[in-house]
C-alpha cells in the first residue's frame, strides 16, 4: 500500500508539461529568425528563462505573420500568448494580462478564460522576479544596450550625488553593531564577513568607495550594515533600506538574520538611502546565499522552530522505519528522473550552444559588413566637405570658386546628415518610439509639394523627373501622412541615387474602388530606368544594411536602410508593396494602401497648418542663447542676428539662469536651450528658470543632438515648449520661435 501510495505521488510530481503555442512575430530586437533557422531576441530567451520554473514546453509559430494576425489567431485559439504588449483598455477588454515581463513595462497577454495557463505563467515570472531580480536589465542590456540601464536605475538626484561624490573622492564609512564571525570581523588587518561582501558588491554595483569601522560609537553618525528598528534614535534618527537578509534568501538559516537592513544616519543627503536601497534591491539572492556559504561552510540550523515532542519510544521507531523506506522509494524516483531531466538538458544546452555560435559569427559578418559601408559612405561626404573647405580657403579672393565650394560642401553636408537620419529612424522603429498619427490629408496636394521638394536632386543629375496626378474622386482621406510622405520620398530618393546621368523618373497614383464602404484605394506607382536589380537581390531588399552593391562599386553613397524603413512604415499603415526590376532596365515600385475617405466630422482633427514665418514680427525680439560649444554659439548668433534679432548667449544653465534672474521676467522673449552642457545641463537650467517665474512662461526651446522621441519627451517634461534636434536650421527654428512665441501670447 505504501508502495502504490508513493509510485502515485511520484507520478503526479513528475507529470510532464503542457505544450503551449508562442505568438513569434517578426519583431527586430523581441523575435528574430537567421537565415539558418535560429530564434533570437529578447522574448526568446525570456521564455527560456520562464521554463525553469514554469511547468511549460513552448512552441513558436508565425513568424511570417503581422501583430494583428497574431491577436486574430490568439483569439481563435490558434496560438495560446504572445508579447510583448502594452496595456491599453481595448486590449484589457479582449485578453488576460500576465505580471510585467519588461521595463518599459512590457505584458504577455492571453485570452481570458486561460486561468490556469495564466497562473503558471505569473508564477514562473514571480519566481524569476525573486531568485534573478536583474533579468529584465541583463536582457536589455544584451540586445538594447547599456544606456537602457541607467535610465530605470537612477535619476537625475542620484546621478548628481554619485557625480560629486566620485569627483571629489569621497570616502563611505561603515561599521556593525555586532561585529563577530561570520558576519564582519578582522583578518590580519583585512575586514571579512558576509555583511562587508554583501556590501561590496551594493558599492561595486554603484561605485561607491567606503572604508570599514570596527568600533560601533552611538555618538557619531555612521552607516550600520546590521541595522534594524532596534537601533538608538529608531526612526528618528535613521533611515533603512529594505531587508537584504530575507526569508527568500535565508530559507532554513538562523531566523535571528531576518530582516537585517543598511542603516543610513538621516543628518547624511537621501540620495545615499536612495542608492542603497536599489542596491540592495539589485543584488541577486544567489550572491547573498553564496557570500553565506563562502563564511559560515554549512547550512546554519534554525532555532527559531518549535521543538518536536516526545512521543513514545515504539511509535517513534516505527515511524522511522517507514520513513525511511518512503524516502528511499522517493529518492529512487527522483534520481532516475533527475537523471533523465539532466540528460535532456545536457543534449539541449549543446544544442543551443552551437545555435549561439553560429548566430555569433553571423552577427560579427553583419556588423563588419556595416562598419565597413558606414565608414566609406560617412568619410566620402566629410573628405568632400574638408576639401571643399581647404579650397574656399585657397581661393578666398575668387567668390565663383568660394560660392561653388559652399555649394559642394552643403551637398556633401545634406549627404552626411540623410546617413544619420536613415539610421536613427530605423533605431526609432525598432525601440517602438516611431508613432504616427492620422489626419485629415489632401492627396494630390500632399504628393505634389513632396514632387517639388525632389525636383532639385533630379536636376543635379539632370534626371527628367515626371509626375502625372488624374482627377480623382476623394482627395481627402485620414492617412498617416508624415509614414506616406516618408515611403514615397525613400522610394523617389532611390530612383534618383540609381538612375544615371540624363535619366527618366516617373511618380503616378490612381484611384482604385474599394469593397469596404467608407474607404478607398490607392495605388502610387514609381518607376525609372536606372541600374535595376537582380533577382536575387530582391529577395533580401528589406533586409538591414543590404545593397546590390557596395557604394564603392555603384557609386552610390546610403546606408542600405531606406527599403527596409520603407517595409516597416507600410506594415505599421497596412500598406502592401510590389517591386519589379531588372538588371540594366530599371525598378517599377507599386505601394497599395487603404485610407478612410475623410467626412466633416474628420475636420476638427485636422492639426493647424505648417507656420509661414513673419521674419518682420521677429525683428528686436530679444533671445537668449545657451550654448557651450563655441562654433554652434558662433553659427547660431549669425543666423539670427541676420534676422535683425537681439541675441545674448550663455555657455551653461547656471550661467542661463543667473541672466534671467538679473532681468525682469518679460526680458527675453525666448530662450534657446541646449542640453547637454558642463557645470548645469538644460534640463536642471529649464526647472530653475521655471521656478524662478512662476506666474510668467518664458518661451523656451531645447535645440540638441538627442534626435529620439524619449529625448523630446524629457525636454517637455522639464518645462520646455518645443524640441528641435542639430544641425541648426534657420528656417525651422525661426518657424519654431515664431509658433512658441504666438501661443505664448495667446495663452497669456
Amino acid at each position: 500500500m505504501i508502495f502504490l501510495f508513493f509510485l502515485l505521488l511520484g507520478g503526479v510530481a513528475y507529470a510532464g508539461p503542457q505544450n503551449v503555442k508562442v505568438g513569434f512575430f517578426a519583431y527586430s530586437g523581441y523575435h528574430e529568425i537567421s537565415l539558418n533557422g535560429e530564434k533570437s531576441g529578447y522574448d526568446y530567451e525570456m521564455y527560456r528563462q520562464l521554463s525553469r520554473y514554469a511547468n511549460l514546453n513552448f512552441e513558436f509559430v508565425g513568424f511570417n505573420k503581422t501583430w494583428n494576425d497574431m491577436l486574430v489567431m490568439l483569439e481563435k485559439g490558434e496560438i495560446d500568448m504572445v508579447s510583448p504588449v502594452s496595456r491599453t483598455d481595448e486590449l484589457e477588454e479582449r485578453f488576460a494580462f500576465s505580471r510585467p515581463v519588461g521595463l518599459y513595462p512590457d505584458y504577455i497577454i492571453l485570452r481570458k478564460n486561460d486561468t490556469a495557463l495564466l497562473k503558471e505563467i505569473d508564477y514562473a515570472i514571480r519566481e524569476m522576479d525573486l531568485t534573478e531580480p536583474a533579468w529584465k536589465n541583463q536582457l536589455y542590456r544584451k540586445y538594447f544596450g547599456d544606456d537602457v540601464l541607467d535610465v530605470s536605475v537612477f535619476r537625475d538626484r542620484e546621478v548628481a550625488f554619485l557625480q560629486d561624490f566620485r569627483s571629489k573622492d569621497k570616502m563611505l564609512k561603515v561599521t556593525v553593531r555586532n561585529a563577530k564571525f561570520p558576519f564582519a570581523y578582522i583578518d590580519r588587518g583585512v575586514p571579512r564577513g558576509i555583511l562587508l561582501d554583501i556590501f561590496a558588491e551594493i558599492a561595486l554595483h554603484n561605485g561607491l568607495k567606503y572604508e570599514f569601522v570596527m568600533t560601533y560609537d552611538e555618538k557619531k553618525p555612521i552607516v550600520v550594515l546590521d541595522g534594524s528598528y532596534g537601533l538608538e534614535g529608531g526612526d528618528d534618527s535613521w533611515v533603512f533600506t529594505p531587508p537584504y537578509l530575507h526569508e527568500q534568501v535565508l530559507a532554513g538559516y538562523d531566523s535571528l538574520l531576518y530582516g537585517m537592513c543598511i542603516a543610513v544616519p538621516r543628518s547624511f543627503p537621501r540620495e545615499l538611502a536612495s542608492i542603497l536601497t536599489k542596491g540592495v534591491l539589485a543584488v541577486s539572492p544567489n550572491v547573498v546565499r553564496s557570500k553565506i556559504t563562502k563564511y559560515a561552510g554549512f547550512r546554519m540550523p534554525d532555532f527559531a522552530g518549535v521543538a518536536i515532542h516526545e512521543q513514545s519510544k515504539v511509535a517513534t521507531a516505527f515511524g522511522v522505519i517507514f520513513g525511511v523506506l518512503g524516502m528511499a522509494l522517493v529518492g529512487s524516483l527522483v534520481w532516475i528522473a533527475f537523471r533523465r531531466k539532466l540528460k535532456n538538458r545536457q543534449n539541449e544546452l549543446d544544442m543551443r550552444l552551437r545555435e549561439a555560435n553560429a548566430f555569433a559569427v553571423e552577427a560579427k559578418e553583419a556588423k563588419s559588413k556595416f562598419l565597413l559601408n558606414m565608414s566609406h559612405d560617412i568619410r566620402t561626404p566629410m573628405n568632400a566637405i574638408i576639401g571643399y573647405t581647404e579650397r574656399a580657403e585657397r581661393h578666398v579672393d575668387n567668390r565663383a570658386d568660394i560660392l561653388d565650394a559652399l555649394r559642394k560642401i552643403r551637398i556633401s553636408g545634406g549627404y552626411l546628415l540623410q546617413l544619420v537620419e536613415e539610421v536613427l529612424d530605423m533605431a526609432k522603429i525598432e525601440s517602438g518610439q516611431m508613432v504616427l498619427s492620422e489626419r485629415m490629408v489632401n492627396i494630390p496636394s500632399c504628393m505634389k509639394e513632396l514632387c517639388e521638394s525632389c525636383e532639385p536632386m533630379m536636376r543635379q543629375k539632370n534626371i527628367s523627373f515626371i509626375w502625372e496626378f488624374p482627377s480623382i474622386r476623394n482627395k481627402f482621406v485620414m492617412a498617416y501622412a508624415s509614414g506616406l510622405r516618408q515611403i514615397m520620398y525613400n522610394i523617389i530618393s532611390n530612383a534618383q541615387k540609381f538612375t544615371p546621368y540624363g535619366g527618366r523618373v516617373v511618380f503616378s497614383f490612381e484611384e482604385r474602388p474599394c469593397q469596404v464602404d467608407g474607404y478607398t484605394v490607392f495605388d502610387f506607382e514609381i518607376s525609372d530606368n536606372g541600374l535595376g536589380m537582380s533577382k536575387e537581390f530582391l529577395e533580401h531588399i528589406y533586409d538591414e544594411f543590404s545593397r546590390e552593391q557596395s557604394s564603392t562599386q555603384s557609386g552610390v553613397m546610403g546606408t542600405g536602410l531606406g527599403m527596409t524603413i520603407v517595409k516597416r512604415l507600410a506594415d505599421m499603415m497596412g500598406a502592401e508593396i510590389d517591386i519589379q526590376s531588372e538588371i540594366g532596365l530599371g525598378t517599377t515600385v507599386h505601394v497599395r494602401t487603404q485610407f478612410k475617405i475623410a467626412t466633416e466630422s474628420d475636420v476638427d482633427l485636422v492639426p493647424a497648418g505648417k507656420c509661414e514665418t513673419d521674419c518682420a514680427a521677429l525683428k528686436e525680439k530679444r533671445v537668449l542663447l545657451v550654448e557651450d560649444n563655441a562654433f554652434n554659439r558662433e553659427i547660431a548668433q549669425d543666423l539670427l542676428h541676420d534676422n535683425q534679432m537681439i541675441v545674448e548667449v550663455a555657455e551653461n544653465g547656471l550661467e542661463a539662469v543667473t541672466k534671467v534672474r538679473e532681468h525682469a521676467p518679460d526680458y527675453y522673449d525666448c530662450i534657446l536651450m541646449d542640453v547637454q552642457m558642463p557645470v548645469m545641463g538644460g534640463y536642471e537650467a529649464t526647472r530653475a528658470i521655471r521656478k524662478l517665474y512662476p506666474g510668467v512662461h518664458i518661451p523656451i526651446i531645447a535645440i540638441s543632438a538627442n534626435a529620439f522621441e524619449e529625448d523630446r519627451q524629457k525636454s517637455l517634461a522639464a518645462g520646455m515648449d518645443e524640441h528641435l534636434t542639430k544641425p541648426f536650421i534657420v528656417s525651422k527654428v525661426l518657424e519654431t520661435i515664431s509658433s512658441v512665441m504666438q501661443k505664448n501670447v495667446n495663452v497669456a
